[in-house]
């Protein structure tokens, strides 16, 4: 095998690369599970209403790094969330700062989704079996390596 060959042998073999290949897999399994809600709503979108929810008065800064998610990306989703009506924003007293709200009807679709969140869930969990825990800690690991 040539260098070049063995160059783009360890390109293919990229964990970054396999990881998303992953990562889109699951995404699939969930929104496969999450259209049965009759909801326009998506695993990565579920995601980040439960993080506003949890943070209450989160600003786009925190939810992003708690997410480890670009601002560009959360801002695209918090604007299709915005107007579905699930979130809400306000201005802080100087006007730079947005804070982000769940509103009613996003408390009432994350109900809603939650039974089709658990099937997809499950699936997931079932998948990996005895390895559930070993793959938590190891993606534990991962999350770690960045603030």
């Amino acid at each position: 095998m040539s260098k070049e060959d063995k160059k783009k042998l360890d390109l293919a073999n990229c964990l970054c690369a396999s990881i998303r290949r992953s990562s889109r897999s699951i995404s699939q399994i969930y929104n496969q599970h999450l259209r049965n809600s009759g909801e326009d709503i998506n695993a990565n979108q579920i995601s980040i209403l439960v993080t506003i929810s949890q943070i209450k008065k989160g600003t786009i800064t925190q939810i992003s790094n708690k997410l480890k998610m670009e601002r560009t990306t959360l801002t695209r989703n918090l604007n299709i969330l915005e107007n579905a009506g699930w979130l809400k924003t306000s201005s802080g007293e100087d006007g730079r700062v947005k804070y982000l709200f769940i509103t009613e009807k996003g408390e009432s679709v994350l109900i809603k989704i939650y039974p089709h969140w658990l099937l997809a869930h499950l699936q997931v969990i079932n998948t990996l079996g005895d390895e559930l825990d070993a793959f938590r800690k190891n993606l534990s690991k991962i999350n770690s390596l960045t603030h």
